[in-house]
């Protein structure tokens, strides 16, 4: 497992040493453009993982188990449910919302007039993810860590009806994507070849890497299309980014791509992953960038589905990049420094936040939320100070705001303000 090392002089020091030729501002002489509230949360009751979702917009798993709505207009929080798996991410959709139990169950509510229901047929592995679809339920088997899809039964019970054939990570989360461009609302990405000689970092909250990308039907899980990473290569994630890919487009639509980091002896590198017509079955290494250089040195991507942004060494001294495709390439040019988006050991790889063509991105020290402009002429537009380290953030699209977890359980809310 990699030791958090040499952070105190090094991350000073380069911090100092690359602060932002490009972006040019100075923070303390620009309005932070960020408006920071705190929405109403149950008396004594610190908070585990955010969710945009749910009746009010907010979904949030209390410590101790709790599933409250949080409201964006300072009403009193609403309890849905209770007994879940505080350390396993929500899903909703389809006017569902779907959990892990405390004991491992599926914890459904379908319909906010019904009641939650739990199944048992099929435990979940913890801090795996879930996928809600239209008629079904996807998540990791706690046995095999392979998929499985529930459906629900005609007499209301959901259950397991499909699993994949090869196991997945033991902490993939699976999302929904159209690499083929079919206009078929997409089929089940998912990370998989779970591996723990290849690669040995343990930076993503266990041991084990990836070093295949599944495509699977999303009613069979079958494969439709795969990659894997011959050794010594992995990729070092745990969910792919969907992206939108320039120029291609499908017999129904454009196509995606997805963007992961590749990581092997010369460190992590961003990498482009797309579907070819004319090589079925498989899927491709579009384009990669240069690896950040040195052994176990990694970079965290984010995207809003078209700009390729990356921080590199986001744990010692964290520069934010920006990326551009040039064939198999995927040249990049520095922005600034000081800044992370993701925590040794931690499962939440993306602590940055795409909203009305701001990028919102917390410091190195997790303590202030920066505003960036996105696009050609990248700016930094300032910041607002954060009461304690950020450990996850998300977007609420609807309102649109910024929603932020806190180290000690608290939640932050920021709208943008343009003025």
């Amino acid at each position: 497992m990699r030791t958090p090392c040499r952070r105190g002089a090094l991350r000073r020091g380069l911090a100092a040493a690359v602060l932002a030729p490009i972006l040019g501002r100075a923070r303390a002489q620009q309005p932070s453009g960020l408006v920071l509230r705190e929405p109403r949360l149950p008396p004594s009751t610190p908070m585990a993982q955010l969710h945009a979702g749910g009746p009010t917009g907010l979904l949030a798993v209390a410590r101790d188990g709790g599933l409250w709505a949080l409201s964006l207009q300072q009403a009193e929080p609403r309890r849905l449910g209770r007994g879940l798996d505080p350390g396993t991410p929500l899903a909703s959709g389809h006017g569902r919302i779907a959990a892990r139990s405390a004991d491992g169950a599926l914890w459904l509510q379908d319909g906010a007039a019904e009641a939650a229901q739990v199944h048992r047929e099929a435990p979940l592995a913890p801090h795996a993810g879930l996928l809600v679809l239209g008629l079904a339920v996807i998540g990791v088997a706690a046995d095999s860590h392979h998929l499985v899809r529930h459906e629900r039964a005609p007499a209301g019970r959901w259950r397991p009806v499909a699993r994949s054939a090869e196991p997945v990570l033991p902490d993939a989360r699976p999302l929904q994507a159209d690499l083929d461009g079919r206009g078929d609302g997409g089929h089940v990405v998912v990370l998989a070849g779970p591996d723990t000689q290849r690669y040995r970092h343990a930076v993503l909250g266990d041991a084990v890497e990836a070093t295949r990308v599944l495509w699977l039907e999303r009613h069979e899980l079958t494969p439709m299309r795969t990659l894997a990473l011959p050794a010594p290569h992995v990729f070092e994630d745990i969910a792919p980014r969907p992206v939108a890919l320039a120029g291609r487009t499908g017999a129904a639509g454009s196509a995606m791509g997805l963007l992961t980091v590749r990581s092997g002896p010369q460190g992590g590198q961003l990498a482009l992953v797309s579907a070819d017509a004319a090589r079925p079955g498989q899927l491709q290494l579009a384009a990669l960038g240069e690896p950040v250089g040195g052994f176990h040195r990694w970079l965290a991507p984010t995207t809003d589905g078209r700009q390729l942004v990356a921080v590199h060494t986001p744990h010692i001294g964290g520069v934010l990049h920006v990326y551009e495709q040039a064939g198999e390439a995927l040249l990049r040019r520095r922005l600034m420094a000081d800044v992370s988006t993701h925590a040794i050991g931690s499962r939440e790889t993306d602590l940055a936040v795409w909203l009305q063509g701001r990028l919102l991105l917390p410091s190195q020290d997790g303590r202030r939320l920066l505003r960036v402009r996105a696009g050609p002429d990248w700016a930094e537009e300032g910041e607002a100070p954060l009461p304690a380290p950020l450990v996850q953030a998300i977007a609420l699209a609807a309102e649109p705001a910024w929603a932020g977890l806190l180290a000690d359980g608290r939640v932050r809310l920021a709208h943008l303000n343009r003025a």
